[in-house]
């Protein structure tokens, strides 16, 4: 029986798209992906763990490492809706836009929201569509 260390079945298993192999480059000879991906992060998040990785000795471009975060929040991030334009929930959550906007709006009149039930109380919403992306909704960094 062969045996194949998990990180390269990880590998294989990342989604592909931009920043993919310069993220196997940067990030596997450290740790295996499988420490880093199974925890989902706002963008800010995932710069300040590139940042902290570079604090230890990872090393890469400015470019490299940008596109580090930018494959790691496209594919296991978290969307901040307190941040998030209405593009942004349209693309990250699949939000109609509708939808995204009247939580906008919403934010913009009334400050912060709270928490996912805050959410699902805004006018103009579908919980049900909500409920499907929680996951991937953050409210704070």
């Amino acid at each position: 029986m062969i045996l194949v260390p998990l990180l390269l079945v990880l590998a294989q298993d990342l989604p592909d798209g931009p920043g993919k192999d310069i993220t196997q480059k940067l990030c596997s000879p450290c740790h295996g992906l499988d420490s880093v991906i199974p925890v989902r992060r706002t963008k800010i998040a995932w710069q300040r763990m590139v940042d902290d990785m570079v604090s230890r000795g990872a090393e890469g471009t400015d470019d490299e490492l940008n596109a580090v975060v930018a494959y790691l929040t496209a594919n296991f991030g978290k969307l901040n809706v307190n941040t998030a334009s209405a593009q942004e929930m349209e693309k990250t959550l699949g939000l109609p836009a509708a939808e995204a906007q009247a939580i906008v709006t919403w934010r913009e009149k009334n400050g912060t929201i709270k928490d996912f039930e805050a959410l699902k109380k805004i006018p103009g919403v579908t919980a049900a569509t909500l409920d499907a992306k929680r996951p991937l909704i953050a409210f704070a960094l």
